[in-house]
């Protein structure tokens, strides 16, 4: 099976991965992926219905049917992104990109 490629939207990259993912299985047409804490969420849309898990420390989404990425932002927005359908048996880990205060000392993740 070809490996598909990672997908960058903003500070939230979705990233392939082989194996079904275990945990708390729901089923979405929509699903914020990334919360921001001023409201401007990254927001995944698909006309079908697809997975959404979540185990201990991560999110992953499976998809039956093309969907969309969009940014709930009205300027300085990240563009919508179309999302391919996803060949059988891959899922994406979404991964919130992170920054390091050497300061404070402390790694957290980025916000819109």
């Amino acid at each position: 099976m070809k490996a598909n490629k990672s997908i960058r939207h903003g500070e939230i990259l979705l990233y392939p991965v082989k194996d079904k993912a275990k945990g708390n299985t729901t089923e979405h047409d929509l699903f914020i992926v990334g919360h921001s804490e001023t409201g401007h969420h990254h927001v995944l849309a698909s006309e079908q219905k697809f997975e959404v898990t979540v185990d201990k420390e991560h999110l992953y989404l499976r998809l039956f049917a093309p969907g969309k990425l969009v940014h709930k932002k009205i300027v300085n927005r990240h563009h919508d992104l179309e999302v391919p359908t996803l060949p059988a048996g891959w899922t994406y880990k979404v991964i919130r990109k992170t920054e390091y205060d050497p300061f404070q000392k402390v790694r957290r993740e980025v916000w819109d």
